[in-house]
């Protein structure tokens, strides 16, 4: 079977959750003996020439095609993010070269939705993952500019521009469908049209996969039709991870976070909690310390932590560091404030038999079982957040009742997509 999988970003320069998933997916059809080519947005999209390159990058052998367009043919940032018209052509000659027999989007934030029409009419059969609410939330969190969590565009997408693009305040939507100009009249009919163009290209798909229940369900409060949704669960490769056979807990209690130090993964809750407590805890916060579009807010957490030998900013680790890692830790904590699906973190934490303590909040709450894997918080909450670890810390007996089962297998998850790939 021919295969065509297309994504907004891939490794190596971008290698969060979703590239992960299409990777490892990637690698499970090519050991079934499918063919697979990965088409993928290349990240230096502000380069003024050529204005479309189309060139071969593969990846762990893994054959990845990248398409760079310059920023400038599309100037109306709004519609640049989900539609391109000028890339159809491109990505025609594309299929017609590949001639897939499925063709799966994993994300097509600044590709654009409406690649999806292209490749229905050539006649592939058609998935699409919904790995975010990209397809509906131009911030694709579901978090508001002011914190606050948002349930999909409140009135017709008007309630997005205070969120979004308040400079369109007041601003006349351009009749009809909005245009390339940079000007606010055609970024404001962007804006309203956004969600309801991106649900029309969505319906064209022959299968459309949800991770969770929770984003399933958000689709559905959106209009999206409940039977064209499918559940499909996350998983992971069978030596993801190296399982440590250690007694938890230790003493300190030994506390880690994992991830990207964004104020949505919100690792300054854990800060906070810590600080606010007297437990005899040590905590890892592992990830980059250097980003520069999180800089300001991973100096505030290390402002946070100043002073507290406690807190360790231990740095990001390699993927074939991940089993000393996570056997290093006694619980993962997940305090994200928007809605998480199912963060991969959390599987390799199960994996390596570690339990979590996360936020009540989308996907999260779905595999976390309180007192069997891990614990929940309220969202957003440090002195509830205080209290979890306070129990971790001083309940012997919670930790005899911990059974952390590994998660399901990507080459289960890949027999369900092969169905999907071959259904007629």
């Amino acid at each position: 079977m021919r295969l065509c999988y297309v994504i907004h970003q891939f490794f190596p320069d971008c290698h969060s959750g979703t590239e992960q998933y299409c990777l490892w997916m990637a690698k499970e059809a090519q050991r079934r003996g499918d063919e697979v080519t990965v088409v993928s947005l290349h990240w230096d999209h502000d380069r003024d020439w050529p204005p479309v390159a189309v060139f071969e990058q593969p990846y762990e052998g893994v054959r990845v095609i990248r398409v760079n367009h310059w920023r400038g043919q599309n100037p109306n940032v709004v519609l640049r993010d989900y539609e391109n018209l000028h890339l159809e052509d491109h990505f025609r000659r594309l299929i017609e070269a590949l001639r897939p027999d499925a063709v799966h989007f994993f994300h097509l934030r600044q590709l654009g939705s409406n690649l999806i029409p292209v490749a229905k009419a050539f006649g592939a059969r058609v998935v699409v993952s919904l790995t975010d609410f990209w397809f509906l939330c131009p911030r694709f969190t579901l978090l508001r500019s002011d914190g606050a969590l948002c349930q999909g565009p409140p009135d017709e997408g008007r309630g997005c521009v205070a969120c979004v693009h308040p400079e369109l305040a007041g601003a006349t939507p351009e009749p009809g469908h909005a245009t390339l100009r940079d000007a606010k009249e055609s970024r404001l009919r962007a804006l309203l049209d956004r969600k309801r163009v991106n649900l029309d290209h969505l319906r064209l798909a022959d299968a459309v996969l949800a991770p969770s229940k929770f984003l399933l369900e958000t689709f559905v409060q959106n209009g999206f039709p409940r039977d064209r949704l499918a559940l499909l669960p996350y998983g992971l490769a069978p030596d993801r991870i190296s399982r440590v056979d250690v007694a938890r807990p230790r003493r300190p209690l030994r506390l880690s976070f994992c991830g990207v130090l964004s104020p949505w993964k919100a690792p300054h809750l854990l800060i906070d909690a810590v600080r606010a407590s007297s437990c005899d805890v040590h905590v890892a916060i592992r990830g980059r310390v250097d980003e520069p579009m999180f800089q300001a807010y991973i100096d505030d957490c290390r402002r946070r932590a100043a002073g507290d030998p406690r807190i360790e900013f231990a740095g990001p680790y390699a993927h074939a560091d991940a089993g000393v890692v996570f056997g290093d830790m006694d619980a993962l904590v997940v305090p994200s404030v928007w809605y998480e699906n199912t963060p991969f973190v959390v599987l390799e934490a199960f994996m390596a038999g570690v339990p979590v303590v996360a936020s009540n909040l989308g996907g999260l709450s779905e595999v976390i079982r309180e007192g069997e894997n891990g614990l929940l918080f309220r969202a957003g909450d440090a002195k509830s957040l205080r209290a979890a670890i306070e129990r971790l810390a001083s309940d012997r007996a919670l930790w005899t009742g911990f059974r952390v089962m590994a998660p399901a297998s990507i080459a289960a998850g890949y027999e369900q997509l092969r169905l999907e790939y071959a259904a007629r």
